[in-house]
């Protein structure tokens, strides 16, 4: 059995394009009431992948003005994020103060005969135990749950019923504080009688209303499983051997084809990826591990042909050609994670310290998208493999240089943690860097990337200044 110092070889330094997040283009009308219409999206997005044998890094340049148009729209509606939301904190406060009026009659505001609202579910805090709360970025408000509109115009009501007062609109991608889930007026075209009982702010204050459930999504982040991601994690790394595939752009040869097809029975593709063989005496059954897979490394084959490894995310002891395991910068004690949340679109930093996890922050994200010239973010346990201050991405009909994303972080193939994109302006023919991008309205709706993970451009930067390679790991979850 080799030792990880036996074991350790020097690996390259890779070159590293790919492309930038894309987002899509809403139209400008509005619906009224309870239209289930949507804004007209433009489909294609972010970053760089694969589609089919090919290598992708490109990108539509003017999928990105849209994305810009659709962000300068929600500005003007008063719409974003630090607009609206609140944060975890000043949600407690608020719901607090509110349960303290229902309980003192002579400063509430009572009805004469108000009908009883039956909560469905409660959305209340819950940090899993053992875990630290010590955020060092907390730019953008968010509670842990919420709910993101999915019409273009909602009303929010005073009560649960299309009869009750208007208070308030909410819009397409518009994203509020989710207070509960309650039984309200039953509407028949949905058939469903459930709402969403929602904060928001206006102004100085914080205001409670109800938004029928149909038309919009109850997110949360789920730090549970997160939590339980990232201690299984540790507990692997710190314990063994650790190592990752290395295959970007097919550098270290492409894996042989499976069954005669490009991609596995699990839907892997073979493009910049490594086999995996089951039995090294029957190499006919395999599968394929996508570059940046992360490894536990127990040995070597008799010839010193192949590596023993284990999976992280289903624990399967397989064998891997050696060129294709990489142990630059492997993992001997595990401090920094990065975990996506694909279903949720957003996402949790967490550090070890002093023998404890922290969440350092928490932040809606965008990951990629199952289209034509996208893919979807990976699930799995992988390598922080490394950093670039940007990177440059190429139009998608042109071929041409088109832009770049800043603050990069990649961990798979051509996927990376990334700010927002920016499209080059042209000046007399020249292309002209018009200077980074802070935010789109987008950012934390649904998957629109090729791969990559879209954050805003401050929390980008964050990372990328925190982060230290050969300590850290990024974890995509469902």
């Amino acid at each position: 059995m080799a030792s990880k110092t036996a074991l350790k070889s020097a690996g390259l330094l890779f070159i590293i394009l790919c492309l930038a997040a894309i987002l899509p283009g809403c139209g400008p009308g509005d619906s009224e009431g309870f239209s289930d219409e949507r804004f007209p999206i433009e489909e294609n997005d972010c970053d760089s992948g694969q589609s089919g044998e090919n290598n992708v890094e490109e990108k539509t340049i003017e999928e990105i003005e849209d994305s810009m148009d659709i962000t300068e729209r929600a500005i003007q509606k008063a719409i974003t994020e630090q607009q609206v939301m609140v944060s975890q904190e000043e949600f407690e406060q608020a719901i607090n103060y509110e349960e303290a009026l229902e309980t003192e009659p002579d400063i509430a505001m009572q009805e004469e005969n108000p009908e009883e609202i039956i909560e469905v579910e409660v959305f209340e805090a819950e940090i899993p135990d053992g875990l630290t709360i010590d955020l060092k970025y907390d730019e953008y408000p968010s509670g842990y749950s919420y709910a993101l509109i999915m019409t273009n115009t909602l009303n929010v009501r005073a009560e649960p019923a299309i009869e009750d007062n208007i208070i308030n609109k909410v819009y397409y991608f518009e994203k509020v504080n989710l207070e509960a889930i309650v039984k309200g007026q039953y509407l028949d075209k949905y058939e469903t009688d459930l709402w969403y009982r929602i904060l928001w702010k206006d102004g100085e204050n914080i205001r409670e209303g109800f938004v029928f459930s149909a038309l919009a999504e109850a997110r949360t982040y789920q730090f549970d499983k997160m939590y339980e991601k990232v201690k299984l994690l540790k507990e692997e790394l710190d314990a063994n051997t650790s190592a990752y595939i290395s295959n970007y752009k097919n550098i270290n040869g492409r894996a042989p084809l499976f069954n005669g097809k490009v991609e596995d029975e699990f839907g892997t593709a073979r493009s910049q990826s490594a086999p995996a063989y089951y039995d090294l005496d029957d190499k006919s059954g395999f599968r394929y591990l996508e570059d940046g897979t992360l490894l536990t490394v127990f040995g070597e084959n008799d010839s010193k042909t192949h590596y023993n490894v284990r999976t992280m995310e289903e624990g399967l002891e397989l064998w891997v050609p050696k060129k294709y395991v990489s142990f630059r910068n492997s993992i001997e004690e595990l401090t920094q994670v990065v975990v996506v949340d694909r279903k949720n679109q957003n996402e949790g930093v967490f550090e070890f310290v002093d023998g404890n996890w922290r969440l350092i922050s928490y932040i809606f994200a965008t990951t990629g998208e199952e289209a034509k010239y996208k893919m979807p973010t990976s699930l799995g346990y992988w390598m922080a493999i490394g950093t670039q201050p940007q990177f440059i991405y190429l139009d998608d009909i042109t071929k041409e240089v088109a832009g770049y994303a800043p603050y990069t972080i990649r961990f798979n193939a051509g996927a990376y943690i990334h700010g927002v994109p920016v499209n080059y302006s042209i000046v007399n023919g020249a292309k002209v860097d018009p200077g980074k991008k802070e935010y789109l309205f987008t950012i934390g709706t649904v998957p629109r990337s090729h791969k990559c993970v879209r954050n805003y451009t401050s929390h980008a930067k964050f990372l990328y200044d925190w982060i230290e390679i050969g300590k850290a790991a990024v974890i995509v979850i469902e």
